[in-house]
Order: C-alpha cells, then sequence, then structure tokens
C-alpha cells in the first residue's frame, strides 16, 4: 500500500483517538448534544468559507450529489447527534463496544454495493480485534459490562448512528476520487449545515454560553479543528486511495491508541489485560489489511 495513504489513513485514527480526551473536556462545559452540535457547526462554516473561496469542485452528477449529501448529514451531522443522545441513555462501555463495529460496517456496505462479500483472512483478522475490543472494554467496566446498567435503547441509538457513520464513509471515499478529498469534505460539512443550524437554534438558547471558559473552548477548537477537519480530510483521502473495505478496518486499533493517550495525559494505568487487548486489537487489525495484498498494485479494494 501506498505509504501516504498509511500516513494519512494512520494519522486520522490518532487525530481522532485524542477526541475522546477533548470530548470528555468539552462535555464538563457543555451538555454532550450541544457540545457535538457546536464543533460540527463551526467546522462546516470554516469548510464553506474554504470552498467557496478556493472554489474547491462540486459535483457534476446527480448520483455524485446524492453521495455529496449522505457522506456529509451522515458523518457531520447524524452520527454526531445520534452518538450524543446515546450516551445520554446508556453507558460509555456499552457505546464503546458498539462503536467497534464502525470498520466491520464499513467494510460490509463497500463489499456489498460491490457484490462481493471479504476474503475468509478479513473475517479472522476483524473477529480477533473484535475480541480484543471486547476485552478492553469489558476489563475497563470492572467486569460489570453484561449488567443493566445501560439502557437498550441508548445502545441501538448508537448502533444506529454507526451504520449511518458508515454509510457517510463509504459514500465519501467514493467521491473523494472524483472531485478530491478537499472538496468531499468541505462541502460534506457545508450539506450539513442544512441539519445543525435550525439544531444549533434550537439548542442555544437552553446553554450557559458564560460558564464555557478558556478550557471549555480548547477542547471544542480540537473537535473542530482536529477532529473534524483534519481528520476527515485525511480519512476521506485514504478511503479514496487505499479501498475502503481494506483502511476502514484500521479503526480496529482506535480503542488502543485512545488507551495509551488516557495513559499519558490522564495518567490512567496500562495494566497487563489492557496491553493483551491491544496486541489481539493491533494483529487482527494486521490480519484484515493483508487479506488482499495480491491487488495491492491495483490500488486495493476498489
Amino acid at each position: 500500500m501506498d505509504t501516504m495513504v498509511v500516513l494519512a489513513g494512520g494519522g486520522a485514527i490518532l487525530l481522532w483517538s485524542g477526541t475522546a480526551i477533548a470530548n470528555k473536556v468539552a462535555v464538563a462545559h457543555l451538555d454532550p448534544m450541544t457540545a457535538g452540535i457546536t464543533r460540527s457547526l463551526l467546522a462546516g462554516v470554516i469548510a464553506a468559507g474554504y470552498g467557496a473561496a478556493v472554489r474547491l469542485p462540486l459535483p457534476d452528477t446527480p448520483a455524485r450529489w446524492g453521495l455529496l449529501a449522505l457522506s456529509g448529514v451522515a458523518c457531520f451531522a447524524v452520527w454526531p447527534m445520534l452518538l450524543s443522545v446515546g450516551l445520554g441513555l446508556t453507558t460509555a462501555n456499552h457505546a464503546a463496544l458498539v462503536m467497534a463495529l464502525l470498520p466491520v460496517l464499513t467494510g460490509l456496505i463497500a463489499r456489498g454495493l460491490e457484490r462481493r462479500l471479504p476474503r475468509p483472512r478479513w473475517w479472522a483478522g476483524v473477529a480477533t480485534a473484535l475480541v480484543g475490543t471486547f476485552a478492553l472494554v469489558f476489563h475497563r467496566s470492572g467486569g460489570t459490562l453484561l449488567s443493566e446498567h445501560g439502557g437498550t435503547a441508548g445502545d441501538l441509538i448508537i448502533l444506529g448512528g454507526t451504520f449511518v457513520c458508515a454509510l457517510g464513509y463509504v459514500a465519501g471515499g467514493h467521491l473523494s476520487r472524483t472531485i478530491g478529498t478537499a472538496a468531499t469534505m468541505s462541502w460534506g460539512l457545508a450539506f450539513a449545515l442544512t441539519l445543525l443550524v435550525p439544531a444549533f437554534l434550537w439548542r442555544a438558547p437552553h446553554t450557559n454560553w458564560g460558564s464555557v471558559g478558556v478550557t471549555g473552548w480548547t477542547a471544542v477548537a480540537y473537535l473542530t479543528l482536529v477532529s473534524s477537519l483534519l481528520g476527515y480530510a485525511a480519512w476521506f483521502w485514504a478511503l479514496g486511495r487505499g479501498g475502503i473495505a481494506r483502511v476502514g478496518s484500521w479503526q480496529l486499533a482506535q480503542p488502543v491508541l485512545t488507551v495509551v493517550l488516557a495513559a499519558a495525559l490522564l495518567r490512567e494505568p496500562v495494566t497487563l489485560p489492557l496491553a493483551l487487548s491491544a496486541a489481539a486489537i493491533v494483529a487482527g487489525t494486521a490480519i484484515a489489511q493483508r487479506q488482499n495484498v495480491p491487488n495491492a498494485s491495483r490500488g486495493g479494494n476498489r
């Protein structure tokens, strides 16, 4: 696989791994729904201004306009809001376990559109990584993951949001091959404003903006500039050039990176069970990436 694809995709995962930490700070100053809407709204305004200023290309066919609408609304509007609502009804441990299905759904949707199933090696790699992810979340929950602390409704909302986000990833990956990554991300964020602006106007009167403070706005700035803009730009570029199903499974490694960053920045301990879970996730991701080596010279799974 092209080195630039690896750097872009890996960089996006690394940036997104810090999102949980920034989000933890943001929700201490804003309610989760408002924080999710605000980050995407600000990113949408910046992206729309950038796209207009440099005259980024727009889709030239109805089908590509459809891909843009799906990518923008799914990734930048519906997914953040569903995630926020779901987290209000279930535990973070349940949410993390459900979100681990994102790369699996991304790969399955991409292969479904291509009318061919992933090879056995891909399934084996994904299964190994998911086992590691489950062990990771189960250990961090103190063994209470399977109890009834989390609400079923919240889990189902996040599961639905994960499916929506996977659809957006696939649409954005396909569209970026024709109009470019910058245009896909910028116009996608701009399109998402059609939902984000009304949502913001609904939440703004109920938010105490004066209590956010420098720390809260710094966290929102990270979520806006790094998670929403830089992260998605690198991710869509990697998806478009490295293959959606292949690159998409890299997100299986994101929980490991989040644990490492939490240990470094929040002083959370890294125990042996966590290290073993991380090893399983990394190994499974590596196995999944090797499932189409013979096709690498043709640009991955396209």
